[in-house]
């Protein structure tokens, strides 16, 4: 009977340690560290804004990446501040990564961003009370902010990644022509390659 029970348990520790060398050759690791380039879209801000928001990340590590994104309004409506254009470098860290291929999960990034739009000054004369546009300037500011966001990589490189954030414009408001602070975030979905 002990030459039963020991057989039997032989076979079963030479079956799960088989399986376990399985599980770990199913991802080859060195080809999913050697993935360094990433493009998203941010899909929200295409369905909200309307305006298409492309990101590129270069991986520098399984902690940290570089990078940057190009905002273009495709919005035909006007507010007080119509921006339609962004571009927008940013230096990424993660944290939390407890997977041997990293640049996901939890993530803080510093960012500089140049932007350009239109204000609008509405006055409404007395004579027929009607509101006619009176100022139509260009802005054009540079600013600083910092985001928060969360990245999931899959296997096979797909990625989709949600953050939130914003920072300040330096310099005058221009009268009130032009803003002081901007938004960063959204939903995104790209490919590591």
């Amino acid at each position: 009977m002990k030459k039963i029970i020991t057989l039997l348990v032989s076979i079963i520790t030479t079956i799960s340690f088989a399986q376990e060398a399985d599980d770990e050759q199913a991802v080859n690791l060195n080809e999913i560290n050697n993935k360094k380039h990433e493009f998203r879209i941010d899909v929200f801000e295409g369905l909200v804004v309307p305006a298409l928001d492309i990101s590129y990340e270069y991986v520098l590590s399984k902690y940290s990446g570089v990078g940057a994104s190009v905002n273009i309004n495709l919005d035909e409506d006007e507010f007080d501040f119509d921006q339609k254009f962004a571009f927008t470098g940013y230096y990424r860290q993660y944290f939390f990564n407890k997977k041997d291929f990293g640049a996901r999960g939890f993530f803080a990034e510093g960012l500089l961003q140049y932007a350009s739009g239109i204000s609008e000054r509405l006055f409404t004369f007395v004579n027929n009370g009607q509101s006619v546009v009176e100022n139509n300037d260009t802005w054009n500011k540079f600013g600083i902010g910092a985001a928060i966001g969360q990245k999931w990589v899959s296997k096979n490189g797909f990625v989709i990644e949600v953050s939130a954030g914003g920072g300040r414009y330096f310099g005058n408001d221009d009268n009130g022509r032009s803003p002081e602070a901007f938004f960063r975030g959204g939903i995104s979905f790209g490919y590591r390659f």
